[in-house]
């Protein structure tokens, strides 16, 4: 199969039969490693660690610090280059459970058991925060990469292209949910 092919966008399709692409052609996401979803989890995710483990002197808040990095620049990075192959998937409700909460759920293990193993103190706090912030950054992550954004490879643009876009995907991301609301509850019948 030409490697060229193998990596361009498969136009959106059944979630199953992206999915069972990807373990067909694994290259896909070793390819696609999507270095801008590891940056920004890294700017993200390592200050949790930092700032949990802080009291407990210097070299343990840098441990779990580079703990934190060393996770982060792995998994990150592959789950954008999922996140990316999947992003026009449908159901879209099965993409969505799928990508944020099944895969991050497996890495939130991963990374568990990697900072337990390393005797991150203060564990469990660390990790109620960063299931957190990764519920909300696998959602953001689609919403950004079905709208062009944080992609790699032949589909994506620069990475300060995407930096400019963020503030205002961000605003248009946290808005959604409101602005749902608002008009779910306009289109209520009304009682009375």
């Amino acid at each position: 199969m030409n490697l060229r092919k193998s990596l361009a966008h498969p136009s959106p399709s059944n979630f199953s039969e992206v999915l069972s692409g990807l373990f067909r052609h694994p290259q896909r996401i070793l390819l696609l490693w999507n270095w801008k979803a590891a940056s920004l989890s890294l700017l993200l995710r390592g200050p949790i660690f930092l700032a949990v483990t802080i009291r407990q002197g210097f070299l343990s808040s840098l441990f779990a610090l580079l703990t934190e990095l060393f996770i982060c620049a792995v998994t990150a990075g592959f789950y954008g280059a999922l996140v990316q192959n999947l992003r026009d998937a449908s159901p879209v409700w099965l993409t969505a459970i799928f990508l944020v909460f099944v895969v991050p759920a497996f890495f939130q293990g991963f990374e568990f058991a990697l900072h337990a193993f390393r005797g991150t103190p203060h564990l469990r706090m660390a990790e109620i925060v960063s299931l957190g912030v990764s519920t909300v950054s696998s959602f953001f992550n689609w919403y950004a990469m079905r709208r062009g954004a944080l992609l790699v490879g032949g589909e994506g643009g620069s990475f300060g292209s995407d930096l400019q876009r963020l503030p205002s995907l961000l605003f248009d991301f946290f808005a959604t949910v409101p602005r749902r609301f608002a008009e779910s509850s306009n289109r209520a019948p009304r009682c009375g």
